[in-house]
């Protein structure tokens, strides 16, 4: 079982867990069936470049099968789409969660999920977001912010060189 760093920051509290893809399929999984609507789409901050794929609807990550696969229902035309990724290919994951003053709602504690993707043909970085739609008016500007805030944490850890990880030991504990 594959381990990753999961760089958080909370209201500008930083810090990195390791990561496993079942507990990275229950966070985003859990994160749209708690909310009506969710912003799945790329970001891109050196081109300055936020793409909105569609609405989240779905997230199967499959290790075994080396698969990050999610369906999408486009925003213009009610066609589901699906984008499917090599989990082996999965760098880091992130999340972000500030409270944000909204003009329209007040203060609202807003959260968004990154997961960022070694691109072979590209020889770069691509990174995919998960935004709640509604709970603030500006989504897309909650993203681009959050991920200036949360890009660079958890990059400097590299669990696989621990020698052993929280998991592992589970299976040596006794019931």
């Amino acid at each position: 079982m594959r381990v990753f760093s999961h760089g958080c920051n909370i209201n500008f509290s930083e810090s990195t867990r390791e990561m496993f893809a079942p507990d990275l399929n229950k966070i985003i999984q859990q994160y749209i069936k708690d909310s009506d609507s969710v912003l799945f789409g790329m970001i891109h901050l050196e081109e300055e470049a936020l793409y909105v794929f569609g609405r989240a609807q779905q997230v199967v990550i499959d290790e075994p099968n080396n698969r990050f696969a999610v369906t999408y229902m486009q925003m213009e035309k009610p066609l589901t789409e699906n984008i499917e990724l090599p989990f082996e290919n999965l760098e880091i994951s992130h999340e972000a969660i500030f409270d944000v003053i909204d003009e329209q709602k007040g203060q609202v504690q807003y959260r968004v999920i990154y997961v960022s993707f070694w691109d072979e043909g590209e020889k770069k970085e691509r990174t995919y977001f998960f935004a709640d739609e509604h709970l603030v008016s500006n989504p897309l500007e909650c993203v681009a912010a959050f991920w200036e805030q949360v890009t660079d944490v958890g990059r400097d850890v590299d669990f696989n060189m621990t020698g052993c990880t929280a998991h592992d030991r589970r299976s040596h504990l006794k019931p």
